[in-house]
């Protein structure tokens, strides 16, 4: 599909560089061309893979591929498991177990399974593990005297069969209720691709739908220039979407000499049997005839998946939740999901008019239309020169360094999306905008005066008055934090210790108790690790962060008067202990 993908795209661009054909036979053309090359991906690998279902209900997703979400797109699909925990998870193919890991956070309970395509399958909060793959991990919990492990199984470790099931659905790790977070990856690259183009059986005939439109000025280099833009409703009519009157006016003060125009729809999806908001996986943005823009979100790459801030509108998505996909990019911007790389400025000037077409598509054909005439006023344009580097100005092309009395800032290129205004005088205490995203980490380096033992963090003041711990490390003297986020920070110490505390019993568990549950939680710096000693015993605890306990599974037959202790400690290495002589009945 990809050299299918390559070879329009190649005629496309030479295509449109010849001069000698007119508008009509260009629209004409592209129409046939994107046809084709939307069929190609839509339809990729359908018929040549027969993968066995990851559940035996009827598929209905919540969420699927490339869908927004904070700093990342949604890498898999979301199946509905009709709000409980415990559906068999069935091998879509022959292979082996690559990897298994176990976290509190995350993917919790996940299992991967490298195929003999090239393909790997992910099978994300399970509930349990079955067979060999559980009593490895159990066996590796054990050693390790960790709840959270990883293991890589080699080659001939766990041979799966097609349709065999290896794990329960469940709602561990991050997840924020029962269901089944299923990926397929590119084995080789880790890419994760879009498994809706793998010929599952989920019903879609819904199409996608628009709600509103936006312009924005842009610098030649695809910055947003703040502060210029406008915003218009869409409605559906008959077959299409309008906006009233079918004509949007704009300022020529949105527009500067080197830059242009930019677009952006804030567009959804669903799928049939589920009302949930789903994200969009193609479209195209054709200007007076030209197909300027689009994209097709077939794979993306886990190390690029944070450009979805630059993708989406981010300040509309944080403060309305509105999903606006730009139809234009920055140079930095590395995602694979855009059609032959283009930019999508628009170039115009005062008193032009432009004839817009927008295309909006999902995965099994369906799509929503969008035509409209884009009016630029007479008048002067903008002499803004936004986005120029300077001592004031953090911008995506350069890296950084800030050397202010006993602190440091550093960072790379592309650590923004957009050029960032900072307040120079006050480096000390605050960096950036915390309502603006980071995309690669940067360093603060703090002083540190006394003991270096550990018990440092630094706290930052993020979006909405959030409160940060971000973790140090000591060199020479600093404090140094890989921070991802922007906002006012300062160098703190954590000295209390978390708390604990046993749920529901006192010390005698009854026969009838299949478990037991403390409550664990540290204010400050997080929780770290935790330990369950019985007579002098390590025992396996799980760990649920959103509920804030830690469970032991009572083995069968366990009886009698134990001494149970349990150590829970924080990130800055304060312990706290719980010591019980508990009677087992």
């Amino acid at each position: 599909m990809q050299d299918t993908n390559n070879i329009f795209s190649e005629m496309f661009r030479i295509f449109f560089q010849r001069p000698i054909f007119d508008n009509m036979t260009k629209l004409l053309f592209a129409i046939i061309s994107l046809a084709l090359l939307s069929h190609s991906a839509r339809s990729q690998d359908k018929g040549l893979y027969d993968f066995h279902p990851p559940l035996k209900i009827p598929l209905i997703l919540s969420s699927n591929f490339g869908e927004l979400r904070p700093n990342h797109f949604h890498m898999g699909l979301d199946f509905k498991t009709n709000n409980k925990i415990g559906y068999n998870l069935y091998s879509i193919d022959d292979g082996f177990v690559s990897r298994v890991k176990v976290s509190a956070y995350g993917y919790g309970k996940v299992v991967y399974i490298d195929h003999p395509n090239g393909m790997t399958s992910v099978y994300a909060h399970c509930s349990e593990f079955k067979g060999a793959i559980d009593s490895l991990v159990r066996a590796t919990q054990e050693r390790e005297q960790n709840y959270e492990v990883e293991v890589f199984p080699g080659r001939n470790t766990i041979k799966v069969k097609k349709g065999e099931i290896i794990a329960l659905s469940g709602n561990t790790g991050g997840s924020s209720g029962p269901h089944l977070h299923f990926e397929i990856r590119d084995t080789k690259t880790e890419h994760a691709l879009n498994p809706l183009l793998y010929g599952f059986p989920i019903e879609d005939h819904k199409q996608p739908e628009m709600r509103h439109l936006k312009i924005y000025g842009l610098t030649q280099s695809g910055y947003r220039i703040p502060g210029k833009s406008v915003e218009k409703a869409l409605v559906k009519s008959g077959s299409k979407y309008v906006v009233t009157g079918n004509t949007v006016t704009v300022n020529p003060s949105l527009l500067t000499k080197d830059g242009g125009l930019g677009f952006a729809f804030d567009v959804i999806d669903r799928f049939d049997g589920a009302s949930n908001q789903c994200g969009l996986f193609g479209s195209r943005l054709i200007v007076d005839g030209d197909t300027i823009f689009g994209q097709e979100t077939v794979r993306v790459p886990f190390e690029s998946t944070r450009y979805v801030n630059s993708h989406k509108d981010y300040e509309e998505y944080q403060v309305n939740r509105r999903k606006y996909h730009k139809c234009f990019r920055t140079e930095e911007n590395d995602l694979p999901i855009y059609i032959n790389n283009a930019l999508g400025l628009v170039k115009s000037a005062p008193g032009k008019s432009h004839q817009v077409k927008y295309i909006a598509f999902d995965a099994a054909g369906n799509e929503s239309v969008v035509e409209f005439t884009l009016k630029v006023n007479d008048g002067a344009i903008s002499s803004t020169n936004w986005g120029t580097p300077g001592k004031s100005n953090v911008v995506p092309q350069e890296s950084f360094f800030f050397d202010v009395s006993d602190c440091k800032i550093q960072g790379g290129y592309a650590t923004v999306y957009e050029p960032m205004e900072i307040d120079s005088d006050h480096l000390d205490t605050h960096f950036g905008s915390p309502e603006t995203p980071v995309n690669r980490s940067y360093k603060i380096k703090v002083k540190v005066d006394g003991p270096k033992d550990g018990k440092h963090y630094l706290e930052m003041i993020t979006a909405k008055g959030r409160t940060r711990a971000i973790s140090v490390t000591y060199q020479d003297g600093w404090a140094v934090a890989n921070c991802k986020y922007f906002g006012a920070y300062s160098l703190k110490r954590d000295e209390t210790p978390p708390s604990a505390k046993m749920i529901t019993y006192g010390n005698v568990i009854p026969a009838s108790a299949s478990k037991i549950n403390w409550a664990i939680s540290d204010d400050v710096s997080g929780i770290e690790d935790y330990d369950l000693f019985i007579d002098g015993k390590w025992y396996l605890l799980e760990y649920d962060y959103k509920s804030g306990y830690v469970t032991f599974q009572k083995p069968q037959g366990f009886k009698g008067k134990k001494e149970v202790r349990l150590v829970v400690k924080d990130a800055c290495g304060n312990e706290k202990v719980l010591e019980n002589s508990i009677d087992f009945q």
